[in-house]
């Protein structure tokens, strides 16, 4: 849907004169949006231009997770007030100053205005509105607890960015404490040590310690084939970055590699394990079959040995297997989990079950991120203090012996 161009003088709240630009699905909403900012509207212009029409091309996606959160809850909110879902998106059109979420917003508008239902009009922007959420808001239309699905999704979604964030916060200090660590090392080993030459040349018959010397020497073999050394390392990522980009092999070959690696691999686990046992909740709970929401989980689930044990999940279904066999047979299953859904399916209440996995895995993620952080951090806060350290004695210790000998 392209939005019109308008050019538009008005009077604000302070009876100052002020014109602007402004995009709109037609004459009548610009109106709406300005008022919407106390603007008494004076004189309204339609114009067209090459740039105003490439400015609307955007890459990507619009909406970030946290800003589907927020117009999750927006609208929730307005349904809920017993607004309609009409007049309830024209609002949170009329509200937005981003021009790429107001022309989303009015698509969204436009597309139910003209008689599809909300969630066929979600399912054309498959990049900024997930298929679980197609699904659900399906549901909710269809057993007329559209409000109430709205808000649960956003609560979804909120806890599914916070339990990742966590996770990939107890991963990157880790990694920011031993990039420091190199840093610090390969600037002492290039800039300080070379300086201890220049100094003890000066003195006839003075011997450098040993480890002095073995630091001085790894400095100046640093330095001297920096460039080889640097650009061979760059030329190594890349390549890795290549294969496991487009090399499903080599991808799947490296995923299995991060599962076993120590605790990056259990942080993995336990994040995908929340994602298949929320998203499972979710939709079982409102009534969707195990086949279709497997079916869905399936499009969104990122890794591949999980999109492969769904994928194996299906199969089995189909099949007539039982819905627990492909979980129990993964050794990237938790067996935790693999056993309770082993009997939610004896008892005839998988959802139930579902339900109680995701909140077991919600409430013990934060404890095992928080055990990680604390007990990772004090380890390489040692490793940097001990390698720093050690490199200051190889400094120092030259210092001491001239001044034993003068």
């Amino acid at each position: 849907m392209e939005l019109r161009n308008y050019k538009y003088t008005a009077i604000n709240a302070d009876g100052k004169v002020v014109r602007g630009r402004i995009e709109a699905l037609n004459r009548t909403v610009c109106i709406k949006y300005l008022k919407t900012k106390n603007y008494q509207v004076k004189t309204i212009k339609e114009y067209k231009s090459v740039i105003s029409r490439l400015d609307q091309i955007s890459f990507g996606s619009t909406l970030k997770s946290k800003q589907l959160i927020f117009f999750l809850k927006q609208l929730g909110s307005l349904l809920n007030a017993g607004v309609n879902i009409v007049q309830a998106l024209e609002l949170l059109s009329l509200q937005q100053d981003n021009r790429l979420h107001r022309k989303l917003y009015f698509e969204l508008y436009q597309q139910v205005y003209n008689g599809f239902s909300f969630s066929v009009a979600l399912s054309k922007r498959p990049k900024e509105f997930p298929s679980l959420l197609v699904q659900m808001i399906e549901v909710g239309e269809l057993s007329g607890d559209l409000p109430n699905t709205v808000l649960k999704m956003a609560d979804y979604y909120e806890k599914q960015i916070k339990i990742t964030n966590d996770i990939k916060g107890a991963i990157r200090m880790p990694l920011i404490y031993l990039v420091a660590t190199l840093v610090i090392a390969a600037g002492m080993l290039i800039f300080v040590f070379p300086n201890i030459t220049d100094l003890f040349l000066s003195f006839e018959g003075a011997q450098l310690p040993g480890i002095t010397q073995f630091f001085l020497d790894a400095g100046n073999f640093t330095a001297q084939y920096a460039l080889y050394i640097f650009g061979g390392l760059a030329l190594v990522i890349l390549i890795i970055w290549v294969l496991n980009k487009y090399v499903h092999n080599a991808h799947r070959a490296f995923t299995i590699f991060m599962l076993k690696f120590p605790i990056i691999g259990s942080l993995t686990q336990m994040n995908n394990q929340i994602m298949i046992a929320n998203s499972l909740s979710q939709m079982m709970s409102n009534g969707i079959n195990s086949l279709k929401a497997l079916q869905t989980i399936r499009n969104f689930v990122k890794n591949v040995m999980y999109k492969e044990l769904i994928t194996k999940t299906i199969a089995y279904i189909e099949d007539g297997k039982p819905f627990s066999k492909s979980f129990v047979e993964s050794q990237y299953i938790d067996p935790i989990m693999s056993k309770m859904i082993a009997t939610g399916e004896r008892t005839g209440d998988i959802p139930k079950l579902m339900e109680n996995l995701a909140i077991y895995y919600n409430g013990i993620s934060e404890i095992r991120v928080a055990q990680i952080k604390n007990s990772l951090q004090p380890i390489l806060l040692l490793i940097v203090y001990a390698l720093v350290g050690v490199m200051i004695i190889a400094i120092m210790m030259p210092m001491l012996s001239l001044g034993s000998q003068i």
